[in-house]
């Protein structure tokens, strides 16, 4: 069976699927405050520590500041931090890849242009060019306005990604365009929307799926980034981090300075931008979020290389099949195309 080829894959979205259905049912078993404790005491009533507290019995991946359990925090905001990623892949592959259609079929002599326009997509950084548009969202408080904020963000991002998938979108069809298979079929008659639907469809739904899978890790590369700028997906909460005690511990009775803003939703590039100043001193605390994360691309890594072993074996025997159905058709001489696919005339042969 071909599933059977896509095994790595399988496991990976299995694992995430896992990770979804715990974080949306967070709500049902998982307490509001994340477990948040101020004091920690033995049975007898005897203080044992104050946060952050490190991984134990009482808090396996440890505490922050505010005493607030981090695999909790973790798992309400796996959703986020998922499903965002993935949203924002799927529309940058769908606009990207239908504008690349477009400008490789019906405007063609605008894709030089366009190419040209784009080039500032690929020298220039994304995390420039996003913070430039995204960094009011990192001091805007709107009471229940995570929606609005995540969708400003996502735009924002989705943007920044178009460019990139609109040109490699181009760059195949143009190669594919090339081949013998879609040169005869025009020679035939055959419309654009015959080419895309009869020949390329194939193979654009085997690019469009790695193409996915490269964008999104792409995708959380740059959410990460972000997080580190202490630009959180969904916006700032309130509830500020407690800052360091003026005597550089905390302690009962330390007079305590406020900290930064934090993350709103507890997405996971929010939990490591908000606490990665504490790495040296309470590493827990940005190991924790962070080891979540390269596990997260770990996974769609593996998923990306099974599908690029799997998708070029694909990918010859598909053309080969296409090559032997062309040429059981008949032998015939293909005559000259010009560029633009249409027949040369034999004074243009001449010349």
């Amino acid at each position: 069976m071909r599933i059977l080829n896509y095994k790595k894959t399988i496991l990976g979205l299995s694992i995430l699927g896992i990770i979804l259905i715990l974080s949306f049912l967070y709500p049902l078993y998982g307490p509001s405050d994340f477990n948040k404790m101020r004091i920690l005491s033995d049975e007898s009533g005897n203080i044992i520590g104050v946060p952050p507290f490190p991984p134990s019995f009482h808090f396996i991946l440890g505490s922050d500041r505010n005493g607030a359990d981090i695999l909790l925090m973790m798992i309400y905001g796996a959703k986020y931090t998922i499903l965002i990623a993935f949203g924002i892949t799927i529309l940058r592959v769908l606009i990207g890849g239908l504008f690349g259609i477009i400008f490789s079929f019906w405007l063609k002599l605008f894709l030089p242009i366009v190419k040209d326009l784009f080039v500032v997509f690929r020298i220039i950084p994304h995390i420039i060019i996003t913070l430039l548009l995204i960094t009011a969202t990192s001091t805007i408080y709107v009471k229940d306005g995570a929606v609005f904020i995540i969708a400003y963000q996502m735009i924002i991002l989705v943007i920044v990604g178009v460019p990139s998938v609109l040109i490699s979108t181009s760059d195949i069809i143009q190669e594919l365009k090339g081949k013998s298979f879609i040169q005869s079929s025009y020679l035939m008659g055959a419309s654009h929307f015959h080419i895309i639907k009869r020949h390329l469809k194939p193979f654009m739904n085997s690019y469009g799926l790695l193409l996915f899978v490269q964008q999104l890790l792409n995708t959380l590369v740059l959410i990460m980034f972000l997080g580190t700028f202490n630009i959180y997906l969904g916006g700032i909460s309130l509830e500020e981090i407690v800052g360091t005690s003026e005597t550089g511990s905390l302690g009962i009775g330390a007079h305590n300075v406020p900290g930064q803003v934090s993350s709103l939703t507890k997405e996971w590039s929010g939990l490591i931008g908000q606490n990665y100043r504490e790495f040296y001193r309470i590493p827990w605390i940005v190991l924790d979020p962070l080891f979540g994360y390269f596990f997260l691309i770990f996974l769609i890594n593996m998923m990306k290389k099974e599908l690029e072993a799997v998708m070029a074996g694909n990918f010859k025997n598909l053309l080969s099949k296409k090559v032997q159905k062309n040429n059981n058709r008949g032998d015939y001489t293909v005559p000259p195309l010009s560029a633009d696919f249409t027949f040369q005339t034999k004074t243009e042969l001449e010349k």
